[in-house]
């Protein structure tokens, strides 16, 4: 569990890097003829963000052991919210792979004219993997659900240090809130998505390093309180 933190991080932020320089900010045509010289690299930038969806089920899984004996109510509770981040994060992969298809037609012979292809890509483009796609925010939200009350059991415990726990608890709620009002204020989304991922994503990054390069007590400090103490009466 210590590096997957990272490890999906790294997916993520890859794949959104490749997918965005090879879209580029052109029109619908230059953004497909872009995406068709470079299919393959667009592929690999989508499948980045697919192994780090499959890598999610593995960190949550260690995540939700690893906190099972401060609260086992809680601990499920935040398992199955990461889940669900996970299943609809997999919807938002399946309309990426739609929203490639549309742009590889352009370059065809089509029973679409470039308008009607247009609007087809910016409507996948809207619900899909994109940073503002609607299945990618949502996703994130149930994420931070589960983020927040996983970093509230850290918080409890003494498995890392607890101004780590407070950050990436305040930061988890700090992203939800944010990410919710993006679906409020639509005119605001991008700008509420930048400053709300932010702090969340720095947050993972600190506290993966800390799991790979201090690792975790085996123990909470409430099941150590707990203990008889083995000293002179």
């Amino acid at each position: 569990m210590q590096g997957l933190y990272l490890v999906v991080d790294a997916l993520d932020i890859g794949g959104v890097v490749i997918l965005a320089k090879i879209s580029g900010t052109g029109g619908f045509l230059a953004t497909a003829h872009s995406i068709s010289a470079s299919e393959t690299l667009y592929r690999i930038g989508i499948c980045c963000g697919l192994v780090g969806i499959l890598t999610t089920v593995l960190l949550a899984a260690g995540l939700y052991v690893t906190v099972k004996p401060v609260d086992a109510n809680l601990a499920i509770t935040a398992l199955l919210f990461r889940l669900a981040e996970v299943a609809l994060a997999g919807v938002a992969i399946v309309l990426a792979f739609a929203t490639l298809q549309i742009y590889l037609e352009a370059n065809r012979t089509s029973a679409f004219d470039t308008s009607q292809l247009a609007a087809l890509a910016d409507l996948s483009s809207r619900l899909s993997v994109a940073p503002t796609g609607l299945a990618t925010v949502v996703s994130v939200i149930f994420f931070s659900v589960g983020s927040a009350i996983f970093f509230y059991l850290f918080l409890r415990s003494a498995y890392i240090p607890r101004i780590l726990a407070a950050g990436g608890l305040i930061a988890s709620l700090f992203c939800l809130i944010t990410f919710v009002s993006s679906l409020v204020v639509v005119q605001s989304s991008g700008l509420l998505l930048g400053i709300g991922g932010l702090p969340i994503g720095i947050a993972e990054i600190l506290t993966g390093l800390w799991l790979l390069i201090r690792g975790i007590r085996t123990q909470p400090v409430e099941l150590q309180a707990n203990q008889p103490s083995c000293g002179p009466a």
